[in-house]
């Protein structure tokens, strides 16, 4: 059967909005939202910076920093990627790996970090056990070579850790010593993982790995360098 010509037209004029239509009945346009987030993708591959889901396909990513930290607010908005350093990447796609052949898989809290969070998180929390004072330099987030998380089991449920994201408490230390046998054999298994990937850890945070070892453009890189908004 052959379509008159306005049926066509009317036809073609749905398969175009039906994306848009979509996204609004989600509580918002996801067709911009994601040009917008490929727009910073291909931004930050100039300062050697790609997007983990690409670079580690498998991993979870739940970018903490969406929804609160430490200041009470949000430090990312909803389009913010999650970013790493090239050879970074590709050290975490290798432990992904790794953890896969003992039943977990990573889930990822924050990768890089803009300096302009840096700045907000460091003005909530002013401790520098936690967060590096930008006085005396910024945290290796805001290079894309540091990230931080945890393990979840293979379809992303999550399992029992010393702690949550961002307590900032004894349990959070890297040299978790409580009582229970199972938290602690998982720590350990992550830790050695990550190390033997060559990233190194902190006294502080579990979740907390930065690698030093990174190869190519190692650099500062801002916000604004990516066209990115940040909350107010």
């Amino acid at each position: 059967m052959k379509l008159p010509p306005l049926a066509i037209a009317l036809l073609f004029a749905f398969l175009l909005c039906a994306p848009l239509m979509t996204g609004a009945q989600n509580g918002g346009f996801s067709l911009f939202k994601r040009s917008a987030e490929d727009s910073i993708i291909r931004k930050a591959k100039r300062y050697n910076l790609v997007a983990l889901e690409d670079a580690a396909p498998g991993v979870f990513i739940d970018m903490r920093y969406k929804i609160t930290s430490a200041s009470g607010k949000p430090l990312y908005l909803e389009g913010m990627p999650c970013l790493v350093n090239r050879s970074t990447g590709e050290k975490i796609k290798r432990v992904h790996r790794e953890m896969n052949t003992h039943g977990y898989a990573l889930k990822v809290w924050d990768a890089w970090r803009p300096p302009e969070a840096h700045q907000a998180l460091w003005d909530a929390v002013q401790d520098p056990n936690f967060v590096v004072p930008p006085s005396k330099g910024l945290s290796w987030h805001c290079y894309g070579i540091s990230i931080d998380l945890t393990l979840v089991k293979l379809d992303g449920t999550a399992v029992a850790m010393p702690s949550d994201f961002d307590e900032f408490s004894p349990r959070a230390a890297s040299d978790y010593q409580g009582g229970d046998h199972e938290i602690a054999r998982r720590v350990a298994l992550l830790q050695k993982a990550m190390t033997d990937a060559g990233f190194r850890t902190i006294k502080s945070e579990w979740w907390h790995f930065d690698d030093m070892k990174a190869r190519g453009g190692i650099r500062n890189v801002t916000a604004a360098d990516l066209g990115i908004k940040m909350p107010r």
